[in-house]
C-alpha cells in the first residue's frame, strides 16, 4: 500500500490590492526518500488545487462571523471531497502499477 499525503498552505497573492489569499493544495506519496522529496528537479510534490480564500468580513456580529466560518469550512470540505474523489475509487478497489524494481504491484 502506498500512503498518499496531502499538504496545504495559505499564501498571500498580492500586497497591492488588499486581502487576496489562496490555499494551495499539494499531493505526494509517502514513501519517497527525503533526498528526492526535497529536490526541485524530481518534483515529487504536485499542485492539486488552488482554492481562493474569501475576504474577511469586518464589522459583523459574532454569530454572523461564526456562521461564515462554518460555511467556509463546509465549502472547503466539499471541495476537498471533489478534488480527492478519484482517489477514493483507487483506495477501495486498488490499482496495478509497475514499480521501479520491475515488479507489478497492487
Amino acid at each position: 500500500m502506498v500512503p498518499i499525503i496531502r499538504l496545504s498552505d495559505q499564501t498571500q497573492l498580492t500586497n497591492c490590492s488588499g486581502d487576496k489569499k489562496a490555499w494551495l493544495v499539494y499531493i505526494t506519496i509517502g514513501n519517497i526518500l527525503s533526498r528526492m522529496s526535497n529536490s526541485l528537479v524530481t518534483m515529487p510534490i504536485l499542485l492539486l488545487a488552488l482554492l481562493l480564500v474569501p475576504p474577511k468580513f469586518t464589522g459583523e456580529l459574532a454569530h454572523v462571523n461564526e456562521a461564515q466560518r462554518q460555511m467556509n469550512a463546509d465549502v472547503l470540505r466539499t471541495v476537498f471531497n471533489l478534488v480527492l474523489a478519484p482517489l477514493q475509487e483507487v483506495v477501495k478497489e486498488g490499482t496495478v502499477i509497475d514499480c521501479a524494481d520491475g515488479k507489478t504491484r497492487l
